[in-house]
């Protein structure tokens, strides 16, 4: 949800998540399989909605109506590979 309410657009909000989970820009290439991801999740979440809101129930934090459950759905896919990336960044 932060990822989706940060910026407008998909590449930026995913450039944000990237630098967020990374502390640096993506290149280009990575912008391009990020984006990927994120559509042929969305795809997939738009045609199995169950499996969306699965994926959203998952947690303590109650979801945020105001956003579409598909695009949530496909951002936390995105979100998940840039935690599992090489590069993330964790402070310690």
């Amino acid at each position: 949800e932060r990822i989706i309410k940060s910026k407008d657009t998909l590449e930026d909000q995913i450039s944000h998540g990237f630098r967020m989970a990374t502390a640096r820009h993506p290149k280009e290439e990575e912008l391009e399989i990020l984006i990927d991801l994120y559509k042929s999740q969305y795809q997939y979440f738009r045609q199995n909605r169950d499996k969306a809101y699965q994926v959203l129930s998952v947690g303590e934090k109650a979801r945020d109506m105001n956003l579409f459950s598909v695009k949530t759905a496909a951002m936390t896919m995105v979100a998940n590979t840039l935690l599992n990336h090489n590069e993330t960044y964790t402070k310690r």
